[in-house]
């Protein structure tokens, strides 16, 4: 049987036993204890944090190197324009909505200090679907909430359909083929999450 990887016990399941080193354990940990932080208050990361967050974060998996996606940052003032347009989506999706239901959506761009919109962007490519694109974007999202917890912050992972609204996508200035992988919400969280329970993962080792 011929096998692709070549490792020191290539074709066989790792030994529960492993040694790793000590800073391999430490970034094993880091991954097991991130938690989501749905509370978030200042302060959120500087331009320069983003910047190298979003640089960490283009390590993601990219076939082709395509570079499928692209940032959008909300914070400061421009969150208030943010949530006029979640309102103004919501009114046009619920016409009887009321004041108070529209005060409660536009609240949604407050949530936290910085909120970093990752905007998946399939490109047209023979042999590479833009379903594996926008898979790629996900990974990158992922990167960023990553990041956010190596340098210390809180993030949350946000969806819904707001990134589908024409009035959401329009003040988004996002293109035909562009849509929102996920609003990754960061600043400093205001509580502890509680630890994640521990689960075993589902495997099947093929032989």
């Amino acid at each position: 049987m011929t096998r692709a990887d070549t490792g020191p016990r290539a074709g066989t399941a790792p030994r529960s036993d492993e040694p790793t080193s000590a800073p391999a354990e430490a970034v094993l940990t880091g991954l097991r204890e991130r938690r989501s932080s749905a509370g978030l208050t200042t302060p959120a990361p500087a331009p320069g944090e983003l910047r190298a967050m979003m640089s960490a974060a283009m390590s993601a998996p990219d076939h082709g190197r395509l570079k499928p996606y692209r940032f959008i940052v909300v914070d400061s003032a421009a969150r208030a324009a943010l949530g006029d347009a979640l309102a103004d989506a919501h009114a046009e999706r619920e016409p009887d909505a009321t004041d108070a239901e529209l005060d409660r959506v536009r609240a949604k761009a407050h949530r936290a200090p910085t909120i970093v919109v990752v905007v998946a962007a399939p490109q047209p490519h023979p042999t590479i679907p833009a379903w594996e694109q926008r898979a790629t974007a996900a990974c990158v999202a992922h990167g960023v909430v990553l990041a956010a917890d190596e340098l210390g912050y809180g993030a949350i992972w946000r969806t819904g359909w707001f990134g589908e609204a024409p009035k959401v996508r329009a003040h988004l200035g996002l293109a035909d083929h562009e849509d929102v992988t996920g609003w990754i919400y960061l600043g400093t969280p205001t509580t502890r999450p509680a630890p994640r329970p521990v689960v075993e993962p589902a495997i099947t080792w093929l032989t």
